[in-house]
């Protein structure tokens, strides 16, 4: 009776491990959700036009629309609930399985990706001001998965190289933040390729450049570096919230008796 009972015990607390990696990730994305949301909202089109109609930073700043930004929010907002926690939750159930990470980061991109390439083409049409249909929302799938898949594996295998170099970090929430920045950023970086190839088959039919034209070094490194920042300062402050919004979340439930 006693190995069984040992072996209930260890499923029990691996199970409880694993729970509360999902709730710390997913609590992690959406706080990362609501600060990409507000700065996306002014951002992304900006970084949009740059990936894929080419021009500069400077032409694409003048076209940016205050009063259609604060509307883009709307959707920036709600689209980023659906996918940053979704990400985080995957990413930290992932990191529990005895599996090598680039199997972790292979199934975590693909995942992820099949599941929310509508809701991210949807964001990219609106960002653009393009319209929205069943083609629209399912385009550019084979790019985004790549981009997607090579991100989640450079990210764990960044994340477990950047733990044993500074292993103290990951002891308090501002070095987990601290790790977790350059883990970010250099995963944009490095998945940026599939990025660049994503741009060029959204481009509008109409107005297509040739590949030739469409790849130019000058541009891959605007586009690369300004959505790197973002999604690296976002998710680091996220990670720094998690905490305080945990401890809020469980003072309001205990205030309200749940």
């Amino acid at each position: 009776d006693r190995a069984p009972t040992q072996a209930l015990v260890a499923e029990t607390m691996m199970a409880e491990t694993i729970g509360s990696r999902i709730i710390t990730g997913a609590t992690q994305g959406a706080v990362g959700a609501v600060v990409a949301a507000a700065l996306s909202a002014f951002t992304e089109p900006v970084v949009n036009r740059i990936l894929v109609e080419r021009i500069t930073v400077r032409e694409s700043i003048k076209r940016l629309d205050v009063e259609k930004s604060r509307k883009f929010f709307a959707t920036t907002l709600p689209t980023n609930f659906l996918k940053f926690p979704l990400f985080e939750a995957v990413n930290c159930v992932m990191a529990a399985v005895a599996v090598p990470d680039a199997v972790k980061g292979l199934v975590t991109g693909f995942l992820f990706t099949t599941l929310t390439l509508p809701i991210t083409n949807y964001r990219f049409c609106k960002s653009m001001e393009l319209p929205v249909n069943g083609g629209a929302l399912f385009k550019a799938y084979l790019p985004t998965v790549l981009r997607d898949i090579i991100y989640g594996i450079s990210r764990n295998k960044i994340n477990t190289a950047l733990i044993l170099a500074y292993p103290a970090l990951i002891g308090d929430t501002v070095g987990r933040a601290m790790l977790l920045f350059p883990t970010v950023l250099l995963s944009c970086i490095i998945s940026s390729p599939g990025n660049e190839l994503r741009g060029y088959y959204l481009q509008p039919k109409e107005k297509r450049k040739g590949f030739k034209e469409f790849f130019q070094p000058k541009n891959y490194v605007r586009s690369t570096s300004a959505g790197a920042i973002i999604m690296a300062i976002s998710l680091s402050i996220g990670c720094l919230l998690t905490t305080p919004v945990k401890l809020a979340l469980g003072a309001i439930g205990a205030a309200i008796g749940l």
